[in-house]
C-alpha cells in the first residue's frame, strides 16, 4: 500500500464546514504543478474533484510516486501547520478542483473554533499511527503482496461495483505508476498482472483494471488491507 503524506482532516465535520465556508475555489489543469518541493507556500487544499499525484525526486534524479489522492482528500496540510517548505511535489493527474485555505486563515479559524481544532489533532494522531503501520507492512511485505495491497487500496478508493460483483477502477493507472507506488519495475508489474489474469483474479478492460476476485488479492496481501 502506498505511503501517504496526507491526512483526511475532513473526517472532522467541523473542520470540513470551515473549509467549505472559507476556502477559496481553485482549478488546475492536468499535468499542472500544485505544490513543488521546497516551495515556501503554506496553503492547504481540499480536493473536491479530480486526482493528484504526490512524488519525490532523489538527489540523483530518480522520481518516486508516493501516492494518489482524490475528492475528499486533503493535501498540503503539513506546510500549512508548521510553516516549513514543501517536502514533495504535488501534480494534477487529471483536471483538479479544490478549496484552499492559507496558514493565517487556518490559525485564526482553529483558534476561534476549539472543537474543530481538537478534532484535527485527534485525526492527525490517528493518521500518524496508520501511516506507521502501513510503513511497517510496506517494508516487510514482498513485491507481490505490496502490489495486491495497492490494488485493494485503489479499488476501495476509486472502485466502481459491477453487476457481477467485480470492481472496476474508475481511474486509469499505468503499470509504471503502479510500479513506482510499490517499488517494482514496470516489467514486474506487467508479469504479475498477467499471472493474476490467468488465475482469474484481475482482468484488463481497455486501459483499466477490474478486480475479479478481491478475496484472492486479500490472501496475497497477507489478509489485511
Amino acid at each position: 500500500m502506498p505511503l501517504s503524506l496526507t491526512t483526511d482532516l475532513t473526517e472532522d465535520t467541523g473542520f470540513r464546514t470551515l473549509l467549505e465556508r472559507h476556502g477559496r475555489a481553485v482549478e488546475f489543469a492536468s499535468g499542472q504543478t500544485i505544490y513543488g518541493t521546497g516551495d515556501e507556500d503554506s496553503t492547504m487544499m481540499l480536493i473536491t474533484k479530480g486526482r493528484v499525484e504526490i512524488s519525490r525526486t532523489s538527489s540523483d534524479g530518480r522520481r518516486s510516486i508516493l501516492t494518489h489522492l482524490g475528492a475528499g482528500d486533503m493535501v498540503g496540510e503539513l506546510a500549512a501547520f508548521d510553516g516549513m517548505p514543501r517536502s514533495a511535489d504535488v501534480v494534477a493527474a487529471t483536471r483538479v478542483h479544490g478549496l484552499v485555505l492559507t496558514r493565517p486563515q487556518i490559525s485564526g479559524l482553529l483558534k476561534d473554533n476549539p472543537e474543530a481544532a481538537l478534532g484535527v489533532i485527534e485525526t492527525l494522531c490517528r493518521r500518524l499511527r496508520e501511516t506507521s503501520a502501513m510503513y511497517t507492512a510496506h517494508v516487510l511485505a514482498d513485491g507481490q503482496a505490496r502490489l495486491a495491497r495497492l490494488l485493494l487500496h485503489l479499488a476501495e478508493k476509486w472502485g466502481e461495483p459491477l453487476p457481477d460483483g467485480r470492481r472496476q477502477l474508475s481511474e486509469r493507472f499505468s503499470q509504471s505508476d503502479l510500479g513506482d507506488l510499490v517499488g517494482l519495475t514496470r516489467e514486474s508489474v506487467n508479469r504479475q498482472i498477467r499471472e493474476w489474469e490467468q488465475d482469474g483474479i484481475v482482468a484488463r478492460q481497455g486501459r483499466g483494471l477490474v478486480l475479479c476476485n478481491p478475496t484472492a488479492l486479500l490472501d496475497v496481501a497477507g489478509g489485511t488491507e
